[in-house]
């Protein structure tokens, strides 16, 4: 069960309409994947109204195991006829052992020593990581006006 803080982020001003804890048994055989399977996979699979995919991973320690159950949780739900379009790791902050490998850079998680986005593997793509620290995603929450983008009718 997710707790209280592990919301996902807006994408394009939008919260998902369809989310799966991918600690429950049943939403992972609802998805068809193998419940047994003693793989780590990613917190959540969440539908944005716009049909992107993505799979979320709240982490509070290692972001680079982060990045693996993100990958290994796409290829999986990739094999089980299933779709990503989004990578996204959710932190309080990147840990001062990390902050030597990763950087921050706008919602794009980036390898310090190649100055280029991380990335997983989706099938035949690749998938850019994003990052959101927990009280940017509260901040989201707060200005929230609803399923259309606050700028649409101005």
């Amino acid at each position: 069960m997710l707790l209280p803080h592990e919301k996902p982020p807006l994408i394009e001003g939008r919260k998902p309409n369809d989310r799966y804890d991918l600690d429950d048994e049943s939403k992972l055989q609802s998805l068809n994947l193998d419940p047994k399977s003693k793989l780590k996979l990613a917190d959540q699979y969440d539908h944005y109204p716009d049909c992107k995919w993505a799979v979320i991973e709240y982490k509070s320690r290692s972001l680079r195991d982060g990045v693996d159950q993100l990958e290994e949780t796409a290829k999986r739900l990739l094999n089980a006829k299933g779709k990503v379009d989004l990578a996204i790791l959710i932190s309080r902050r990147i840990n001062k052992a990390e902050k030597h490998i990763f950087k921050k850079v706008g919602n794009l998680l980036h390898r310090k020593q190649t100055k280029k986005p991380v990335q997983i593997r989706a099938g035949k793509s690749l998938i850019e990581v994003q990052i959101y620290y927990h009280h940017e995603i509260d901040r989201q929450y707060k200005n929230y006006k609803g399923s259309l983008k606050p700028w649409v009718y101005k």
